[in-house]
């Protein structure tokens, strides 16, 4: 009889969960699993919600990616209603999202998976964290905690709010920023793209000393990511699955998701895994790297010179770690559109058309920070939430963090240390970025526990009682 070994919880992710790991009788993993500890309660608490009340009230699911939903919500509205909200309305939208991939993207970077880059996977827990980051480099982490605080400003100065922004209406917007903010958003991008110049080498150096995991850690053949036309765009578009041979073998819509895309119930979590539909369902991944998987370019110079050089041969890169390389091109993205769109591309006109709530579907697909995001609503006659349904970054990549968190145990396994074992394993899943908020909904604290087991007979226990 084999043996389970339980992380609980893991650490530096958003949201609680643990990571069962199944050994067999010599000791050898058999199968790595994320279980999800918290209650998803989101698409029942909506049901008789006023409609246009939803992008405020849905924004609310998360802390870490409130922009993503709210606009996913306004976007499904519009596109139930068959609805186009002003080109300027398009533009600031863009450029609130900007800022919000930005944090997003600093926050995962830096402050999640950067003790684990920074003071490598084999440092004690105790020192391996953003206080230990501030030991090593004080310096450093002023600038990304500046960093951050761009992102989420710009967030706030467009969007009504920094954390729950609420300008976003079906139709358009309801008020853009004066000239003097938008002036300082164009400033803040420039000194965005200069602290970029300065952190990102410290990252990549570190990603380099990592190719033992590069190699270990494989994804799923199939990347999902949206497209508009070959280029990344995170608002608008299509979503396209290329295999390892860049190679289309799927591409919808919005609308067409149900036909193409099945959630299945997991008994040992709250959070559903989501698999193509097929004679056989496959299984793919979202998020930064899948969206430049699937696309060949951006539509800003620096981060279009970034791009080429993460695919190089043209070839879908399939490893976790290559999510960290793959934020680093969408933030000099970010920090360049947050440049351009103030200064070049806004002028003034109108920001929203007059729409009504009506009885239908209301479907929306966008990019989150980590990946293909999808609401999809069902109002009454009269005007009010019947049904919801969310499928969220982290459902799509539930298999492949499984997969990640399996290879990288059966690495470690052997070399009889505890702590690279749980290291190892948080930092794989940690690559994904994962935000169980959005997935599940409930609150709580639970230590740090590894209960390793043969059969019923507990052998030994392992536990943090700290947090980051």
């Amino acid at each position: 009889m084999g043996q389970t070994i339980t992380v609980d919880p893991v650490t530096r992710v958003e949201g609680h969960a643990k990571i069962l790991l199944d050994l067999d009788d010599n000791g050898n993993v058999l199968h790595g699993h994320l279980q999800v500890l918290e209650i998803r309660g989101f698409e029942k608490l909506v049901e008789k919600m006023e409609l246009f009340k939803m992008p405020q009230i849905i924004a609310r699911i998360c802390g870490v990616c409130p922009a993503a939903h709210h606009l996913a919500s306004v976007i499904a509205i519009e596109n139930g209603l068959e609805v186009t909200p002003p080109s300027e309305a398009r533009l600031l939208r863009e450029l609130l999202y900007m800022g919000h991939i930005l944090q997003s993207h600093t926050l995962s970077t830096f402050f999640l998976a950067g003790p684990d880059l920074l003071l490598g996977i084999d440092a004690k827990p105790d020192t391996r964290n953003i206080f230990g980051l501030l030991n090593l480099d004080a310096e450093l982490a002023k600038k990304v905690l500046r960093l951050r605080s761009i992102g989420q400003r710009t967030v706030e100065l467009v969007g009504g709010r920094g954390v729950h922004p609420v300008a976003a209406i079906p139709g358009g917007m309801s008020a853009r920023p004066d000239r003097e903010k938008l002036e300082l958003i164009t400033n803040w991008g420039k000194e965005a793209l200069a602290l970029l110049d300065e952190v990102l080498p410290r990252v990549g150096q570190h990603l380099e000393a990592l190719e033992e995991i590069r190699d270990i850690a494989r994804l799923p053949s199939l990347s999902m990511g949206l497209s508009n036309d070959g280029a990344v765009d995170f608002l608008e578009g299509e979503a396209l699955v290329v295999n390892d041979r860049n190679e289309i073998v799927r591409r919808f819509g919005a609308a067409d998701y149900a036909e193409h895309l099945v959630e299945h119930v997991m008994p040992s979590s709250y959070m559903k895994t989501v698999h193509l539909r097929g004679p056989e369902e496959s299984t793919y991944f979202v998020g930064p790297l899948a969206r430049l998987n699937v696309n060949c370019s951006f539509r800003t110079p620096r981060a279009n010179t970034a791009l080429r050089e993460f695919r190089g041969q043209g070839r879908p890169r399939l490893s976790a770690l290559d999510f960290v390389a793959a934020r680093i091109v969408e933030m000099i993205h970010c920090a360049e559109r947050m440049v351009e769109i103030p200064e070049q591309e806004l002028s003034g006109g109108p920001l929203r058309i007059v729409v009504e709530p009506a009885e239908g579907r209301y479907r929306g697909m966008v990019e989150s920070p980590r990946g293909i995001l999808i609401h999809d609503y069902t109002a009454d006659s009269d005007g009010r939430i019947s049904e919801a349904n969310l499928i969220v970054a982290t459902q799509n990549n539930y298999d492949a963090i499984d997969s990640s968190i399996t290879a990288v145990a059966g690495h470690f396994m052997p070399m009889k240390n505890d702590n690279q074992l749980m290291n190892g394993m948080e930092f794989a899943l940690r690559c994904f970025d994962p935000c169980l908020s959005c997935a599940t909904h409930t609150a709580g604290r639970m230590p740090m526990e590894v209960v390793i087991r043969h059969g019923s007979e507990v052998l030994r226990t392992v536990s943090r009682r700290f947090g980051l």
